[in-house]
């Protein structure tokens, strides 16, 4: 049985929960998958259910507390699965998965324990402190650490101990699930009087993904570029006053749009822009999201995994973080530059199936796992 452990688990989706996922459902194929997580909402009950043939258990929570979930009951069933799991994969940063990693020195050394780093926890400093020694123990005990990017390893400063642990295992996507049938009039009415092409920001409206930044730039564009902005998050609120006090043409769609309406609007956009701020953002899916249907993305120069997705004058611009005046000039350039804008979209979809498509991915995942499938198949 293979033993994954995250903060939450589908359908509270993110970045990281998209990944575990992924893996989850692939390595079904060949063993009994579990995911233990912990729900984001006041409960004090455990839910166990079956999510597309994997057994999730939701443990009984006290809510949040400086974006991590509290639970007494995580620590139990976290014992009573890793005993019996052949395989224990952690996900971090998860403060509760790794305080609790300590459980394994209780258990046999001949269980394998895999970790995905998927970044350094960044803004709760003092958190940070505390945590990294769990994470320390963690990362010793591991048998291998994954990370989604060479540049993560540059820029941690818990991994820099564990070099020889790593390997690396980028974000992918499944070509089937973007290339399929959805009923667009349906889509249309949801998303009405959307300009013909736009340029696309779609992502949460949290304090580091640069929304402000955005912002900025657009007010600098004296051209006539149209921009759509989709997502739901903590400055809402902010940004729907902004978009309305200004003169450009920003249609602001002010909530989280489903699977149906993503594809539509990253079909029809022109290209991606992706402003992050902090290295709160290791990676960003959505740059493969556009990438897949050839779409070159804006993204910034982050110490993280962003800036390698897409490649500066391959697949996209970069620009450095919270220059808005850099930002702008990119849009433009890449907006009215066809030649340019051809280039890179090729680009964009070249680089996308060399090594972003999950085919690739999984055979990397599968050689790390091999020597627990193989007993099992």
């Amino acid at each position: 049985m293979v033993l994954q452990v995250n903060k939450m688990y589908w359908p509270d989706i993110g970045g990281v929960e998209t990944v575990v996922k992924q893996y989850a459902e692939y390595l079904k194929r060949f063993d009994e998958v579990v995911v233990l997580c912990v729900n984001k909402k006041f409960t004090l009950k455990t839910i166990v259910e079956k999510i597309n043939g994997i057994r999730v258990y939701r443990c009984a929570s006290f809510g949040t507390f400086m974006s991590m979930p509290i639970s007494v009951a995580f620590f139990w069933h976290l014992f009573r699965l890793a005993k019996i799991a052949d395989v224990i994969h952690f996900h971090e940063p998860f403060p509760l998965g790794s305080v609790g990693s300590l459980l394994l020195k209780f258990l046999s050394k001949n269980k394998k324990v895999y970790v995905t780093w998927h970044s350094d926890i960044v803004k709760q400093k003092k958190l940070k402190r505390f945590v990294e020694f769990f994470q320390k123990q963690l990362c010793k005990r591991a048998n291998a650490i994954i990370v989604t990017s060479q540049r993560m390893i540059e820029f941690s400063s818990v991994l820099k101990n564990f070099k020889d642990k790593i390997v690396v295992i980028p974000l992918s996507l499944d070509k089937r699930d973007y290339y399929r049938d959805y009923d667009v009039n349906n889509i249309e009415q949801s998303l009405l009087n959307l300009p013909q092409e736009f340029v696309l920001f779609l992502g949460r409206l949290s304090y580091y993904k640069g929304i402000d930044v955005l912002l900025e730039a657009i007010e600098m564009i004296q051209e006539d570029i149209p921009f759509v902005i989709a997502g739901d998050g903590e400055l809402r609120e902010d940004i729907m006053r902004r978009v309305q006090n200004s003169q450009k043409k920003i249609y602001f769609i002010s909530r989280q749009v489903s699977e149906d309406e993503k594809l539509y609007l990253i079909k029809n956009s022109k290209f991606l822009v992706f402003p992050s701020v902090l290295p709160s953002e290791a990676f960003g899916i959505v740059q493969l999201e556009a990438m897949i249907y050839g779409k070159p993305v804006i993204n910034t120069n982050l110490p993280t995994g962003v800036p390698w997705v897409s490649l500066n004058d391959v697949s996209g611009l970069t620009v450095e973080p919270s220059n808005s005046k850099q930002l702008a000039e990119a849009i433009k350039k890449l907006y009215f530059d066809e030649e340019l804008y051809t280039r890179l979209a090729r680009g964009a979809l070249e680089r996308f199936n060399e090594y972003f498509d999950s085919d690739v991915t999984n055979k990397i995942l599968y050689n790390l796992y091999a020597d627990v499938i193989t007993k099992k198949v």
